[in-house]
This record gives C-alpha cells, structure tokens and sequence, in this order.
C-alpha cells in the first residue's frame, strides 16, 4: 500500500525512527512510503506533493506542536487527505509524536497511535512506541478495506442504520468474555514491561492462566508500598463478584494487599438486544449513573491500569 508520511521538518528525528521501524513492512512488500524528501531538485513541490498523495492509500501524520502550526503540513496536505478521506479513498492514521492539542483538531475522530495516543516522547523507549505503531499498521494491512469504503451509487439507501435486535447464546457470551480477557491480559503485559523501565519501580507477573492474572507492583520509592493485582473471569474466584445484573459473564478484578482486596470491581456482560459489551459495578459506585456506561475492553483496561498504578502512589 502506497502511504504519503506527512510531517514536520522540525520533526526529523522522529520520521527517521518511523522508517527504520517500517523496514520489515516494506521488506515484506506491505508498504511503500513517499516523503517529500523524494522532490527532486528543481521540481514543483507543490505538483509532488498533489501528485503523491493522489496516488497513496495511507496517510501517516506526525503530529506534534510544530506539525499543527505548519501551514503546509496541516492546511495544504492534511485538508487534502481529509477531503479524500471522506470519499473513501483514503485512510489517515495519526501519529502523535509531541504532546500537542490534536484532540481538538480534525484528527480526533482517528484512531491515534502509539496506543492511546500517549505521544511518543512521552515512553520511556521510543522504541517500544515504535513497535506498537507498526502492529497496528501491520494488522491494518492486513485488511485495508476494512476501513476503506469506496462510495457507490447506492449511497443514499447504504446511509440509512437499520438496528436489528438479536438474542445471544451463552457460547456467544463466552467467546466474548474470553476475548476480551485476552485483550487486556495483552495490554497488561505490555504495560508491564514498559513500567520496568521506571526507576525504582518494579512490576513481576505472578500467575498468568486462562480465566485468572495476577501481578505484584512495588513502588520503592516509599516504604511498604506494594499492590497485588488480580484479574479473573473465575466465578470461584477468591475475589467477591458484584453482579447487578443478574449475568452469569463477568471479569473482575482488585488492588491492593493480597489478603485484604482492598479495591474490588466488576465489568458485568450485558446485551441490550442489539449489542454485546460491559458494564462497570464496584462497592464505591453503586448508585453512580456511570456504571451503566457502555464499555469497550480498552475502557476497562485504563480503569484497571490507572488504579493499580494510584494504589502505589503513582499517577498518570
């Protein structure tokens, strides 16, 4: 797939860390990335850059502060790909490198990477940053038209959002339930090991099963300050369930001590007919309008890390 890199000169350093870490994608014929640095002497940049990002399927966006103050990178080649965009013909993939006000750009309404769109600055190895980048690019090679969606004549009948409401069987809720046990055992681990690299903060995976996980956190820069976490779908678990809806399909986890759980919670399944996804129950929320939130597992995944992390002292 042909991708058009967008960047700021300000922002080499970066665009040269991008390209080492494509090296396998373009080796196994994936990817092949233009850069205005491709010009040649004497060209029309202006005709170079249209005539690129005309025939590229991808476009890559570094952004940083200097990348949304360019009037080039953000004005001229960023509202082009968006216009293409929008007629299906192009997908953008926002690449935050620097903290900066993206949020508040057009590009929010992209899936950003490194995950969650922590900027790339902000890890403790840029190239741990780096290889998440490249999976998620590796995963949507894979299947491009996934998120490529030409326009047809039939537009206006395709633009209408039928619901239709379905029930769910229990092998259904299963595979729901183990997949999304999957995903955040994944992240965890990830997570852990970029934690490691934190001085004087030391994470270890004690248990790592099926239907149960469980790692130590110990933050040395305080005395006696360790947390257990535990993460399980095992209903005879030693962590209490809370369970308001009646669901046979939940994952729950605590923080804190081992023997006293100090901090208990539950993701509940739930379906309203039309779609399976979770729902939040702890002690502490029990009349809390947010525990009818719809959530996805990368929802819970945040609630699980940040208050493992704020049960040893550590903020995000």
């Amino acid at each position: 797939m042909n991708a058009f890199v967008s960047y700021s000169h300000h922002d080499e350093n970066y665009l040269d860390l991008l390209h080492k870490h494509l090296s396998q994608l373009t080796r196994d014929k994936l990817i092949s990335t233009w850069t205005d640095e491709e010009i040649k002497a004497g060209s029309n940049i202006d005709q170079g850059v249209a005539d690129s990002l005309l025939n590229s399927k991808l476009f890559l966006a570094l952004l940083s502060p200097d990348y949304i103050n360019s009037q080039y990178c953000y004005e001229k080649e960023f509202e082009t790909a968006l216009g293409r965009q929008e007629k299906g013909e192009l997908i953008i993939v926002p690449i935050i490198v620097e903290p900066c006000d993206w949020l508040n750009t057009p590009f929010k309404k992209f899936k950003a990477l490194p995950r969650d769109g922590k900027p790339v600055s902000e890890w403790k190895n840029m190239n741990t940053a780096f290889l998440n980048v490249i999976q998620e690019l590796r995963a949507l090679l894979a299947e491009p038209s996934a998120l490529i969606q030409l326009p047809t004549k039939e537009k206006k009948v395709s633009s209408t959002n039928y619901k239709i409401k379905k029930d769910f069987d229990t092998i259904q809720k299963m595979d729901f339930q183990e997949e999304t046990f999957k995903n955040i055992k994944e992240h965890l681990i990830e997570n852990i090991s970029e934690l490691n690299s934190l001085e004087n903060i030391r994470a270890r995976i004690t248990e790592d099963e099926k239907n149960k996980f469980e790692a130590i956190l110990v933050n040395r820069n305080k005395i006696n300050n360790e947390s257990v976490l535990t993460l399980t779908t095992d209903a005879t678990s030693a962590i209490p369930r809370i369970n308001f809806n009646n669901t046979d399909f939940t994952i729950s986890y605590s923080t804190g001590e081992k023997r006293y759980h100090n901090h208990r919670n539950s993701f509940n399944l739930v379906d309203d007919e039309y779609d399976l996804f979770w729902q939040k129950f702890s002690f502490e929320s029990f009349n809390n309008t947010n525990s009818k939130m719809k959530l996805t597992y990368m929802d819970m995944l945040d609630d699980i890390w940040i208050k493992w992390l704020n049960s040893v002292g550590i903020e995000l």
